[in-house]
Protein backbone atom coordinates (compact mmCIF):
# COMPACT_ATOMS: atom_id res chain seq x y z
CA UNK A 1 0.00 0.00 0.00
CA UNK A 2 0.95 3.60 -0.96
CA UNK A 3 1.19 6.24 1.68
CA UNK A 4 -0.13 9.75 0.34
CA UNK A 5 -1.10 12.01 2.45
CA UNK A 6 -4.92 12.76 2.30
CA UNK A 7 -5.52 15.87 4.76
CA UNK A 8 -7.01 19.19 3.20
CA UNK A 9 -5.00 21.51 2.33
CA UNK A 10 -6.21 24.16 4.66
CA UNK A 11 -4.78 21.82 7.67
CA UNK A 12 -1.13 21.80 5.78
CA UNK A 13 -0.91 25.59 5.66
CA UNK A 14 -1.60 26.33 9.46
CA UNK A 15 1.83 24.44 9.37
CA UNK A 16 3.18 25.82 6.37
CA UNK A 17 2.65 29.23 6.32
CA UNK A 18 3.20 30.12 10.35
CA UNK A 19 6.74 31.40 10.11
CA UNK A 20 9.70 30.73 12.06
CA UNK A 21 10.68 34.19 13.44
CA UNK A 22 14.25 34.51 13.65
CA UNK A 23 16.22 34.52 17.08
CA UNK A 24 19.13 36.22 18.69
CA UNK A 25 22.47 34.49 19.64
CA UNK A 26 23.92 35.11 22.98
CA UNK A 27 26.06 33.10 25.90
CA UNK A 28 23.60 30.13 26.95
CA UNK A 29 23.25 27.83 30.20
CA UNK A 30 26.54 25.62 29.67
CA UNK A 31 24.71 22.20 31.29
CA UNK A 32 27.41 22.03 32.98
CA UNK A 33 26.93 20.88 36.92
CA UNK A 34 26.36 23.40 39.03
CA UNK A 35 27.80 23.38 43.31
CA UNK A 36 25.97 20.53 44.39
CA UNK A 37 26.07 18.19 41.00
CA UNK A 38 23.80 16.53 38.86
CA UNK A 39 20.23 15.87 41.21
CA UNK A 40 17.61 13.40 40.94
CA UNK A 41 14.43 15.21 41.22
CA UNK A 42 12.71 18.22 40.76
CA UNK A 43 10.46 20.15 38.40
CA UNK A 44 10.93 22.34 35.75
CA UNK A 45 8.78 24.85 33.97
CA UNK A 46 9.06 25.60 30.13
CA UNK A 47 7.01 28.01 27.94
CA UNK A 48 6.33 27.53 24.68
CA UNK A 49 5.60 30.26 22.03
CA UNK A 50 3.21 27.91 20.27
CA UNK A 51 0.28 25.58 21.22
CA UNK A 52 -0.70 22.44 19.36
CA UNK A 53 -3.55 22.46 16.80
CA UNK A 54 -3.70 18.66 16.85
CA UNK A 55 -1.27 16.29 19.33
CA UNK A 56 -1.48 13.26 17.76
CA UNK A 57 2.16 13.46 15.43
CA UNK A 58 0.98 10.79 13.14
CA UNK A 59 -1.58 13.60 11.64
CA UNK A 60 0.01 17.21 12.48
CA UNK A 61 2.31 18.79 10.24
CA UNK A 62 3.25 21.44 12.92
CA UNK A 63 6.94 21.51 14.96
CA UNK A 64 5.71 22.43 17.62
CA UNK A 65 3.28 18.88 17.92
CA UNK A 66 6.58 17.06 17.17
CA UNK A 67 7.98 19.33 19.76
CA UNK A 68 5.45 18.70 23.05
CA UNK A 69 5.56 14.90 22.38
CA UNK A 70 8.83 13.89 22.48
CA UNK A 71 9.19 13.56 26.03
CA UNK A 72 6.35 10.73 25.21
CA UNK A 73 7.07 8.65 21.91
CA UNK A 74 10.32 7.18 21.34
CA UNK A 75 11.21 6.60 18.00
CA UNK A 76 13.25 2.97 15.80
CA UNK A 77 15.76 5.31 15.56
CA UNK A 78 17.59 8.33 17.25
CA UNK A 79 19.59 11.28 15.59
CA UNK A 80 22.67 12.83 17.70
CA UNK A 81 22.50 16.80 17.56
CA UNK A 82 25.63 16.34 14.98
CA UNK A 83 23.22 14.49 12.91
CA UNK A 84 24.17 11.17 13.05
CA UNK A 85 21.72 8.02 13.08
CA UNK A 86 22.26 5.11 16.04
CA UNK A 87 19.57 2.76 17.22
CA UNK A 88 16.98 3.43 19.82
CA UNK A 89 13.78 1.42 19.96
CA UNK A 90 15.45 -0.87 16.87
CA UNK A 91 18.33 -2.64 18.58
CA UNK A 92 19.74 -2.74 14.93
CA UNK A 93 18.82 -2.72 11.01
CA UNK A 94 20.16 -4.06 7.76
CA UNK A 95 18.92 -2.57 4.28
CA UNK A 96 18.46 -4.79 0.97
CA UNK A 97 21.13 -4.81 -1.95
CA UNK A 98 18.93 -2.94 -3.84
CA UNK A 99 17.62 -0.48 -1.27
CA UNK A 100 14.25 -1.30 -1.22
CA UNK A 101 13.69 -3.21 1.88
CA UNK A 102 14.41 -2.34 5.37
CA UNK A 103 14.97 -5.39 8.15
CA UNK A 104 14.72 -4.26 11.64
CA UNK A 105 15.68 -6.07 14.91
CA UNK A 106 13.82 -4.48 17.73
CA UNK A 107 14.70 -4.28 21.77
CA UNK A 108 12.90 -6.92 23.87
CA UNK A 109 12.84 -4.84 26.86
CA UNK A 110 10.46 -1.91 26.36
CA UNK A 111 6.80 -1.47 27.78
CA UNK A 112 4.87 1.44 26.71
CA UNK A 113 3.07 3.55 29.39
CA UNK A 114 0.01 1.31 29.71
CA UNK A 115 2.14 -1.40 30.24
CA UNK A 116 2.10 -3.25 27.18
CA UNK A 117 5.56 -4.85 25.86
CA UNK A 118 6.59 -3.06 22.39
CA UNK A 119 6.95 -5.54 19.57
CA UNK A 120 7.12 -5.84 15.83
CA UNK A 121 3.35 -5.87 16.03
CA UNK A 122 2.91 -2.68 17.39
CA UNK A 123 5.42 -1.15 15.35
CA UNK A 124 3.15 -2.39 12.37
CA UNK A 125 0.47 -1.17 14.25
CA UNK A 126 1.70 2.37 13.49
CA UNK A 127 2.77 2.51 10.20
CA UNK A 128 -0.45 1.06 9.47
CA UNK A 129 -2.16 3.91 11.85
CA UNK A 130 0.17 6.68 9.85
CA UNK A 131 -1.05 5.57 6.14
CA UNK A 132 -4.93 4.75 6.76
CA UNK A 133 -6.95 7.22 5.07
CA UNK A 134 -8.62 8.01 8.12
CA UNK A 135 -5.63 9.02 10.24
CA UNK A 136 -5.94 12.09 7.48
CA UNK A 137 -1.69 12.63 7.87
CA UNK A 138 -0.24 16.39 6.81
CA UNK A 139 3.24 14.99 6.79
CA UNK A 140 4.22 11.78 8.69
CA UNK A 141 2.68 9.57 5.30
CA UNK A 142 4.91 11.61 3.39
CA UNK A 143 7.70 11.05 5.12
CA UNK A 144 7.51 7.26 4.03
CA UNK A 145 8.07 8.48 0.67
CA UNK A 146 7.42 5.11 -1.54
CA UNK A 147 6.06 2.92 1.32
CA UNK A 148 4.32 -0.39 0.31
CA UNK A 149 3.94 -2.02 3.63
CA UNK A 150 5.21 -3.64 6.45
CA UNK A 151 5.79 -7.43 7.27
CA UNK A 152 6.10 -8.99 10.51
CA UNK A 153 9.05 -11.79 10.77
CA UNK A 154 9.08 -12.87 13.97
CA UNK A 155 8.17 -11.24 17.30
CA UNK A 156 10.92 -8.61 17.32
CA UNK A 157 12.08 -8.01 13.93
CA UNK A 158 9.81 -6.83 10.98
CA UNK A 159 10.72 -5.91 7.37
CA UNK A 160 9.37 -2.39 5.62
CA UNK A 161 9.32 -2.33 2.09
CA UNK A 162 9.44 0.29 -0.81
CA UNK A 163 8.60 0.65 -3.91
CA UNK A 164 12.39 1.86 -4.96
CA UNK A 165 15.11 2.60 -2.91
CA UNK A 166 14.35 5.36 -0.43
CA UNK A 167 17.63 6.30 1.75
CA UNK A 168 15.69 9.16 3.86
CA UNK A 169 13.63 6.63 5.38
CA UNK A 170 16.35 5.95 8.34
CA UNK A 171 16.21 9.74 9.32
CA UNK A 172 12.42 10.23 9.14
CA UNK A 173 12.00 7.15 11.60
CA UNK A 174 14.13 9.97 13.71
CA UNK A 175 11.32 12.25 14.13
CA UNK A 176 8.69 12.16 16.39
CA UNK A 177 6.29 11.88 13.58
CA UNK A 178 6.86 8.63 13.26
CA UNK A 179 7.10 7.79 16.64
CA UNK A 180 6.20 4.78 18.44
CA UNK A 181 2.73 4.65 20.08
CA UNK A 182 0.80 2.01 22.08
CA UNK A 183 -1.31 -0.02 19.74
CA UNK A 184 -4.20 0.26 22.36
CA UNK A 185 -3.83 4.00 22.36
CA UNK A 186 -4.27 4.25 18.20
CA UNK A 187 -7.80 3.02 18.68
CA UNK A 188 -9.36 5.82 20.67
CA UNK A 189 -10.01 7.70 17.16
CA UNK A 190 -8.65 10.72 15.35
CA UNK A 191 -10.48 13.06 17.94
CA UNK A 192 -8.79 11.74 20.81
CA UNK A 193 -5.57 12.02 19.56
CA UNK A 194 -5.46 15.06 18.30
CA UNK A 195 -7.36 16.67 21.44
CA UNK A 196 -3.95 15.32 23.24
CA UNK A 197 -5.86 13.24 25.77
CA UNK A 198 -4.89 9.69 24.39
CA UNK A 199 -1.01 9.80 24.03
CA UNK A 200 0.54 6.50 24.97
CA UNK A 201 4.09 5.74 24.24
CA UNK A 202 7.03 4.35 25.76
CA UNK A 203 9.33 8.01 26.11
CA UNK A 204 10.96 9.29 29.23
CA UNK A 205 7.69 11.18 30.49
CA UNK A 206 4.65 10.20 30.68
CA UNK A 207 1.83 12.46 29.45
CA UNK A 208 -0.35 14.25 32.30
CA UNK A 209 -2.91 16.55 32.75
CA UNK A 210 -3.59 19.13 29.72
CA UNK A 211 -5.59 22.50 29.98
CA UNK A 212 -6.00 23.78 26.87
CA UNK A 213 -4.53 27.06 26.20
CA UNK A 214 -2.81 27.05 29.19
CA UNK A 215 -0.34 24.19 29.94
CA UNK A 216 0.41 20.22 29.92
CA UNK A 217 1.95 18.26 32.30
CA UNK A 218 4.34 15.64 32.25
CA UNK A 219 5.67 13.08 34.75
CA UNK A 220 8.71 10.77 34.93
CA UNK A 221 8.58 7.07 33.32
CA UNK A 222 10.22 5.23 36.59
CA UNK A 223 10.82 2.32 34.20
CA UNK A 224 12.76 4.17 31.72
CA UNK A 225 15.71 1.93 30.44
CA UNK A 226 16.14 2.12 26.72
CA UNK A 227 17.72 5.49 25.63
CA UNK A 228 19.97 5.62 22.82
CA UNK A 229 23.54 6.27 23.38
CA UNK A 230 24.37 9.76 23.01
CA UNK A 231 21.08 10.67 24.46
CA UNK A 232 23.24 12.56 27.30
CA UNK A 233 21.86 10.05 29.70
CA UNK A 234 20.78 6.90 31.40
CA UNK A 235 17.70 5.23 32.64
CA UNK A 236 14.81 7.31 34.21
CA UNK A 237 14.54 11.02 33.39
CA UNK A 238 16.29 13.32 36.01
CA UNK A 239 13.63 15.52 36.33
CA UNK A 240 10.35 13.87 38.38
CA UNK A 241 8.20 16.31 36.38
CA UNK A 242 7.72 18.49 33.61
CA UNK A 243 5.50 21.65 32.31
CA UNK A 244 5.25 23.09 29.14
CA UNK A 245 3.07 26.61 29.51
CA UNK A 246 1.70 28.16 25.97
CA UNK A 247 2.47 31.82 26.22
CA UNK A 248 2.20 33.08 22.68
CA UNK A 249 2.95 36.78 23.46
CA UNK A 250 6.64 37.89 23.47
CA UNK A 251 7.07 40.03 26.34
CA UNK A 252 4.73 38.20 28.98
CA UNK A 253 6.98 34.65 27.82
CA UNK A 254 10.24 36.39 28.44
CA UNK A 255 8.41 38.68 31.34
CA UNK A 256 7.54 34.67 32.91
CA UNK A 257 11.74 33.76 32.68
CA UNK A 258 12.88 36.92 34.27
CA UNK A 259 10.95 36.82 36.98
CA UNK A 260 11.12 33.57 37.69
CA UNK A 261 7.92 32.35 37.10
CA UNK A 262 9.56 29.34 34.64
CA UNK A 263 12.48 27.99 34.08
CA UNK A 264 13.55 28.14 30.81
CA UNK A 265 10.86 29.62 27.44
CA UNK A 266 11.21 29.16 23.60
CA UNK A 267 11.70 31.82 21.18
CA UNK A 268 13.43 34.60 22.96
CA UNK A 269 12.52 37.56 20.43
CA UNK A 270 16.31 39.54 19.00
CA UNK A 271 14.85 42.92 20.31
CA UNK A 272 14.88 41.22 24.14
CA UNK A 273 17.92 39.18 23.82
CA UNK A 274 20.24 41.24 25.40
CA UNK A 275 18.44 41.94 28.19
CA UNK A 276 17.69 38.16 29.04
CA UNK A 277 22.23 37.73 28.59
CA UNK A 278 22.83 40.48 30.47
CA UNK A 279 20.72 38.91 32.99
CA UNK A 280 23.61 36.80 35.37
CA UNK A 281 20.88 34.34 36.28
CA UNK A 282 19.79 33.48 32.79
CA UNK A 283 21.44 32.41 29.68
CA UNK A 284 20.44 31.88 26.07
CA UNK A 285 20.88 28.46 24.50
CA UNK A 286 21.21 28.82 20.17
CA UNK A 287 21.31 26.42 17.18
CA UNK A 288 20.62 27.27 13.70
CA UNK A 289 17.40 25.20 12.81
CA UNK A 290 18.78 22.51 9.68
CA UNK A 291 15.86 22.08 6.63
CA UNK A 292 14.63 24.79 4.65
CA UNK A 293 15.74 28.41 5.62
CA UNK A 294 13.16 30.96 5.63
CA UNK A 295 12.87 31.60 2.13
CA UNK A 296 10.31 32.86 -0.85
CA UNK A 297 9.01 30.70 -3.02
CA UNK A 298 8.16 32.01 -6.31
CA UNK A 299 5.14 30.87 -8.48
CA UNK A 300 6.58 30.00 -11.76
CA UNK A 301 3.81 29.11 -13.17
CA UNK A 302 2.12 32.46 -12.41
CA UNK A 303 1.56 35.23 -15.12
CA UNK A 304 3.96 37.46 -13.91
CA UNK A 305 6.73 35.26 -12.50
CA UNK A 306 6.85 32.76 -15.80
CA UNK A 307 9.30 35.11 -16.88
CA UNK A 308 12.02 34.44 -15.70
CA UNK A 309 13.62 37.97 -16.08
CA UNK A 310 11.20 39.27 -13.53
CA UNK A 311 11.59 36.43 -11.22
CA UNK A 312 15.54 37.10 -11.14
CA UNK A 313 14.72 41.26 -10.64
CA UNK A 314 13.33 40.02 -7.83
CA UNK A 315 15.48 37.75 -6.32
CA UNK A 316 18.52 40.49 -6.75
CA UNK A 317 16.55 43.34 -5.95
CA UNK A 318 16.18 42.37 -2.09
CA UNK A 319 18.73 43.87 -0.08
CA UNK A 320 19.33 40.63 2.60
CA UNK A 321 22.15 41.41 4.28
CA UNK A 322 21.24 44.61 5.36
CA UNK A 323 17.38 43.83 6.28
CA UNK A 324 18.89 40.56 8.29
CA UNK A 325 21.06 42.87 9.97
CA UNK A 326 18.25 45.82 10.91
CA UNK A 327 15.14 43.11 11.29
CA UNK A 328 17.56 40.76 13.91
CA UNK A 329 19.71 43.70 15.47
CA UNK A 330 22.60 41.64 14.18
CA UNK A 331 22.32 38.47 15.42
CA UNK A 332 20.73 36.63 12.13
CA UNK A 333 22.68 35.33 9.38
CA UNK A 334 20.96 35.67 5.53
CA UNK A 335 20.65 32.77 3.43
CA UNK A 336 22.60 31.60 0.61
CA UNK A 337 20.75 28.40 -0.04
CA UNK A 338 17.11 26.88 0.59
CA UNK A 339 19.26 24.86 2.72
CA UNK A 340 20.74 25.95 6.32
CA UNK A 341 24.29 25.36 6.58
CA UNK A 342 23.57 22.97 9.47
CA UNK A 343 21.67 20.11 7.69
CA UNK A 344 23.65 17.36 7.55
CA UNK A 345 25.23 16.43 4.87
CA UNK A 346 23.14 18.64 2.08
CA UNK A 347 24.45 21.68 2.27
CA UNK A 348 26.16 23.51 -0.67
CA UNK A 349 28.73 25.88 0.65
CA UNK A 350 30.19 27.10 -2.73
CA UNK A 351 26.63 29.50 -3.56
CA UNK A 352 27.50 32.02 -0.66
CA UNK A 353 27.82 35.12 -1.89
CA UNK A 354 27.18 33.20 -5.64
CA UNK A 355 24.06 35.78 -6.15
CA UNK A 356 24.42 39.06 -3.73
CA UNK A 357 22.34 42.08 -3.88
CA UNK A 358 22.29 43.64 -7.27
CA UNK A 359 19.40 46.41 -7.58
CA UNK A 360 20.49 48.12 -10.70
CA UNK A 361 20.48 44.42 -12.43
CA UNK A 362 17.04 44.16 -11.54
CA UNK A 363 16.47 47.34 -12.99
CA UNK A 364 18.02 46.14 -16.19
CA UNK A 365 16.11 43.04 -16.30
CA UNK A 366 12.99 44.80 -15.43
CA UNK A 367 13.25 46.94 -18.00
CA UNK A 368 14.11 44.21 -20.61
CA UNK A 369 10.34 42.66 -19.72
CA UNK A 370 8.84 45.51 -20.39
CA UNK A 371 8.00 46.84 -16.96
CA UNK A 372 9.19 50.00 -17.98
CA UNK A 373 6.69 52.38 -16.98
CA UNK A 374 6.06 54.17 -13.48
CA UNK A 375 2.70 54.95 -11.51
CA UNK A 376 2.08 57.52 -8.93
CA UNK A 377 3.70 55.77 -6.23
CA UNK A 378 6.73 54.94 -8.49
CA UNK A 379 5.58 51.50 -8.78
CA UNK A 380 6.71 49.95 -11.86
CA UNK A 381 3.85 49.07 -14.68
CA UNK A 382 3.94 47.41 -18.14
CA UNK A 383 0.36 48.50 -20.36
CA UNK A 384 -1.34 49.86 -17.60
CA UNK A 385 -0.53 47.20 -14.87
CA UNK A 386 1.14 47.83 -11.73
CA UNK A 387 3.84 45.23 -11.28
CA UNK A 388 2.13 43.84 -7.80
CA UNK A 389 3.49 40.39 -6.40
CA UNK A 390 0.92 38.61 -4.36
CA UNK A 391 2.16 36.62 -1.68
CA UNK A 392 -0.54 35.30 0.76
CA UNK A 393 0.40 35.34 4.53
CA UNK A 394 -0.98 33.44 7.08
CA UNK A 395 -1.77 35.57 10.29
CA UNK A 396 0.06 38.26 10.57
CA UNK A 397 2.86 39.54 8.09
CA UNK A 398 6.70 39.44 10.35
CA UNK A 399 8.86 42.54 10.50
CA UNK A 400 10.84 40.65 8.19
CA UNK A 401 8.50 40.40 5.62
CA UNK A 402 7.56 44.11 5.72
CA UNK A 403 10.93 45.01 5.59
CA UNK A 404 11.43 43.17 2.33
CA UNK A 405 8.12 45.20 0.73
CA UNK A 406 9.91 48.43 1.51
CA UNK A 407 12.98 47.21 0.31
CA UNK A 408 11.21 46.04 -2.74
CA UNK A 409 9.45 48.87 -3.82
CA UNK A 410 12.81 50.75 -4.14
CA UNK A 411 13.02 48.93 -7.30
CA UNK A 412 9.13 49.34 -8.14
CA UNK A 413 8.43 46.32 -7.29
CA UNK A 414 5.14 45.90 -5.19
CA UNK A 415 4.80 43.12 -2.56
CA UNK A 416 1.11 42.39 -2.07
CA UNK A 417 1.19 40.77 1.68
CA UNK A 418 -2.45 39.32 1.34
CA UNK A 419 -3.08 38.63 4.90
CA UNK A 420 -5.60 36.78 6.65
CA UNK A 421 -6.37 34.36 9.34
CA UNK A 422 -9.04 32.17 7.22
CA UNK A 423 -7.31 29.16 6.51
CA UNK A 424 -9.37 27.72 3.88
CA UNK A 425 -9.26 31.08 2.21
CA UNK A 426 -5.45 31.06 1.92
CA UNK A 427 -5.90 27.84 1.01
CA UNK A 428 -7.63 28.15 -2.10
CA UNK A 429 -5.43 30.69 -3.46
CA UNK A 430 -2.36 27.96 -3.32
CA UNK A 431 -4.48 25.18 -4.50
CA UNK A 432 -5.65 27.58 -7.54
CA UNK A 433 -2.28 28.88 -7.83
CA UNK A 434 -3.43 32.26 -7.73
CA UNK A 435 -0.05 34.22 -6.11
CA UNK A 436 2.96 34.95 -7.30
CA UNK A 437 5.32 34.07 -4.10
CA UNK A 438 5.21 32.23 -0.26
CA UNK A 439 7.31 32.56 2.45
CA UNK A 440 8.30 29.76 4.75
CA UNK A 441 10.94 27.17 5.97
CA UNK A 442 10.69 23.76 7.03
CA UNK A 443 12.71 21.95 9.99
CA UNK A 444 14.07 18.55 9.41
CA UNK A 445 17.82 17.50 9.57
CA UNK A 446 18.08 16.03 6.45
CA UNK A 447 18.83 17.21 2.86
CA UNK A 448 15.31 15.78 1.27
CA UNK A 449 13.29 18.40 2.81
CA UNK A 450 14.68 19.59 -1.14
CA UNK A 451 12.16 16.71 -2.44
CA UNK A 452 8.94 17.89 -0.42
CA UNK A 453 9.35 21.40 -2.22
CA UNK A 454 11.07 20.74 -5.76
CA UNK A 455 10.20 17.25 -6.67
CA UNK A 456 7.63 16.99 -9.38
CA UNK A 457 4.86 14.47 -7.33
CA UNK A 458 5.02 16.93 -4.71
CA UNK A 459 2.20 19.44 -6.05
CA UNK A 460 -0.10 22.21 -4.58
CA UNK A 461 -2.23 19.03 -3.73
CA UNK A 462 0.37 18.50 -0.67
CA UNK A 463 0.99 21.85 -0.15
CA UNK A 464 4.87 21.91 -0.69
CA UNK A 465 6.32 22.75 -4.34
CA UNK A 466 4.88 26.18 -4.11
CA UNK A 467 7.25 27.06 -6.69
CA UNK A 468 5.33 24.93 -9.20
CA UNK A 469 8.10 23.64 -10.43
CA UNK A 470 8.09 20.25 -12.72
CA UNK A 471 11.85 19.30 -13.94
CA UNK A 472 13.28 16.22 -15.04
CA UNK A 473 16.46 16.78 -14.32
CA UNK A 474 15.86 17.95 -10.90
CA UNK A 475 13.32 15.12 -10.19
CA UNK A 476 16.48 12.74 -11.46
CA UNK A 477 18.75 14.34 -8.62
CA UNK A 478 16.50 14.34 -5.96
CA UNK A 479 15.10 10.13 -6.66
CA UNK A 480 19.33 9.67 -7.16
CA UNK A 481 19.38 11.27 -4.00
CA UNK A 482 16.89 8.93 -2.19
CA UNK A 483 18.68 6.20 -3.71
CA UNK A 484 22.24 6.64 -2.44
CA UNK A 485 23.56 5.03 0.77
CA UNK A 486 26.18 7.21 -0.05
CA UNK A 487 26.01 10.98 2.03
CA UNK A 488 28.86 12.25 -0.16
CA UNK A 489 26.67 10.74 -2.99
CA UNK A 490 23.34 12.50 -1.96
CA UNK A 491 25.31 15.81 -1.05
CA UNK A 492 26.67 16.34 -4.85
CA UNK A 493 22.91 15.30 -5.98
CA UNK A 494 21.52 18.24 -3.33
CA UNK A 495 24.11 20.45 -4.67
CA UNK A 496 22.99 20.39 -7.88
CA UNK A 497 19.30 21.05 -6.97
CA UNK A 498 20.17 24.25 -4.55
CA UNK A 499 22.15 25.59 -7.64
CA UNK A 500 19.41 24.91 -9.84
CA UNK A 501 16.51 26.66 -7.67
CA UNK A 502 18.71 29.68 -7.26
CA UNK A 503 20.18 29.72 -11.60
CA UNK A 504 16.31 29.59 -12.18
CA UNK A 505 15.03 31.88 -9.91
CA UNK A 506 12.55 29.80 -8.02
CA UNK A 507 13.68 30.46 -4.73
CA UNK A 508 15.05 33.94 -2.48
CA UNK A 509 16.02 32.13 0.36
CA UNK A 510 16.31 34.97 2.97
CA UNK A 511 17.36 33.80 6.46
CA UNK A 512 18.66 31.29 8.70
CA UNK A 513 15.98 30.42 11.22
CA UNK A 514 17.94 30.41 14.41
CA UNK A 515 16.27 28.73 17.83
CA UNK A 516 17.31 30.64 20.80
CA UNK A 517 15.83 29.07 23.98
CA UNK A 518 16.55 31.32 27.76
CA UNK A 519 17.22 29.46 30.37
CA UNK A 520 17.69 30.09 33.59
CA UNK A 521 21.08 29.17 35.39
CA UNK A 522 19.90 26.28 37.92
CA UNK A 523 18.62 24.64 34.91
CA UNK A 524 21.67 22.24 33.43
CA UNK A 525 21.97 19.13 31.10
CA UNK A 526 19.23 21.27 28.56
CA UNK A 527 20.06 20.93 25.38
CA UNK A 528 19.36 21.14 21.73
CA UNK A 529 18.84 17.88 19.50
CA UNK A 530 18.90 17.30 16.15
CA UNK A 531 15.81 19.06 15.20
CA UNK A 532 17.02 22.37 17.33
CA UNK A 533 13.85 22.19 20.24
CA UNK A 534 15.22 21.35 23.88
CA UNK A 535 15.82 18.02 24.87
CA UNK A 536 14.43 17.20 28.42
CA UNK A 537 15.44 13.57 28.78
CA UNK A 538 19.04 14.99 30.93
CA UNK A 539 17.78 18.12 32.12
CA UNK A 540 18.20 18.58 35.78
CA UNK A 541 17.58 21.44 38.34
CA UNK A 542 19.75 22.91 41.37
CA UNK A 543 17.67 22.75 44.30
CA UNK A 544 15.92 25.63 45.32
Amino acid sequence: MRSRRTAPLEAVLLSVLVLVGAQACGPGADGTPGGSGPRTGGHLTYAVKKEPDCWDPHTSAQDVTAFVQRPVFDSLVYQTPDGELEPWLAQSWRTSEDGEVYTFTLRQDVTFHDGTPLDAEAVKANFDHITAKETRSQYAAGLLGPYQGTTVTGKYQLEVRFERPYAPFLQALSTTYLGIASPASLKAGADKLCSGTDSVGSGPFKAGAYLRGQQRQYSRNPDYQWAPEHAGHSGPAMLDSLTLRFIAEDTTRVGALTSGQVSAIDAVPANQAPMVSRDPHLGILTMDVPGVVDTFFLNTRSELFSDVRVRTAFQRAIDLDAITKSVFQGTGTRAWSPLAPSTPHSYDAALEKSWPFDRALAGRLLDEAGWTGRDAQGYRTRDGRTLTVVAPVYGKPSLFSQAVQGDLKKSGIRLDLAASTDATEVAGRLAQGRYDVVETSWGRADGDMLSHFFLTTEGSATGHNFSRVSDPGVDDWLRRAQASQSPDERAADYAEVQRWALDQAAVVPAYVVKAAVGVNRKVHGLRLGSSAWPEFYGAWTEAR
